[in-house]
């Protein structure tokens, strides 16, 4: 089962996960994404973080290759 890691980037710093979750595909590592990023946002909202604007999930695979990115927003990012 291919592993994937979920970073995710403020704008201006980047978090990394150096430990991935093993996923069946894609569509499985986007909709883990989604769920991350909703958690995220349900977790900071208490902490005072309105603007998610500039926030970003990158899904990358176990070869470093960027396979998805999305904002915050729930929307795809595009480079």
């Amino acid at each position: 089962m291919p592993r994937y890691f979920f970073h995710f980037s403020d704008g201006k710093r980047t978090f990394s996960d150096a430990t991935g979750s093993e996923l069946t595909g894609i569509a499985a590592a986007r909709a883990h994404a989604v769920g991350q990023i909703r958690e995220m946002k349900d977790a900071q909202s208490e902490r005072g973080i309105q603007n998610w604007s500039k926030w970003k999930m990158v899904v990358a695979d176990d070869k470093g290759k960027t396979i998805v990115q999305i904002g915050f927003d729930l929307r795809p990012v595009e480079d």
